[in-house]
């Protein structure tokens, strides 16, 4: 059920002065757009739509509002920025360029530099997802939603109320050198090997499983 506004005014009192504790004086919704990669490619870090943790001081009778350090509450679940470039360049109409971001609350919030980054969701006016989170939590909600209706058809586990799904690594996956990524321009636009050739090695199993790690690749 959506979360009350009430209970959304007390959500964020209690994350401001718990962010005020560890030095925050500013906030940010933390997303990842598509734009090639994942965000986290070529030393990006996603990105930020910042406000300070002030906001005028509506409840006062003075023509001039005063300031007050505040973190809003409807601007803690939900933001606006442009989204007109998202995912294809600025083709949409003028008054569909908006994006919005949500707090994805099953991520948790954390302070770094002074600034709460709230972990969101990015999409369009229509909900139409632009960003790397929203597929993924939309996957959740229906292997959720699905696996409850089978648990139900198969008579297993029918008082369950939630499904969680995890994802594991596999072990094919290797850590370069951040400076020798960087001369790789399919590492860097397309974050995967495109060049390349198979080791000397290759698949001789003694040699790559259960083996100690090389220091480098």
């Amino acid at each position: 059920a959506p979360t009350s506004e009430d209970d959304q005014k007390v959500i964020a009192e209690t994350i401001f002065k718990w962010a005020r504790e560890l030095g925050a004086v500013a906030f940010a919704h933390w997303f990842f757009p598509m734009r090639g990669g994942s965000g986290a490619y070529g030393s990006m870090c996603g990105a930020c739509k910042m406000d300070n943790l002030i906001d005028l001081d509506w409840s006062s009778a003075e023509a001039t509002k005063p300031f007050h350090a505040t973190l809003p509450y409807e601007r803690l679940f939900v933001g606006e920025t442009d989204g007109s470039s998202f995912p294809n360049g600025g083709l949409r109409a003028t008054h569909t360029a908006a994006a919005f971001t949500t707090w994805d609350r099953s991520s948790p919030c954390f302070v770094i530099d002074r600034v709460l980054r709230i972990p969101c969701a990015f999409v369009t006016h229509l909900g139409a997802s632009i960003d790397e989170k929203t597929p993924l939590l939309r996957s959740n909600d229906a292997v959720h939603k699905q696996g409850l209706r089978l648990l139900k058809n198969i008579k297993i586990c029918t008082d369950a109320k939630a499904i969680h799904s995890f994802l594991g690594w596999e072990q094919e996956f290797f850590v370069i050198p951040a400076t020798m990524y960087r001369k790789r321009p399919d590492l860097l636009n397309c974050g995967r090997t495109l060049i390349g050739k198979l080791p000397q090695r290759n698949q001789v199993g003694d040699f790559n499983y259960f083996a100690p790690l090389c220091k480098q690749v």
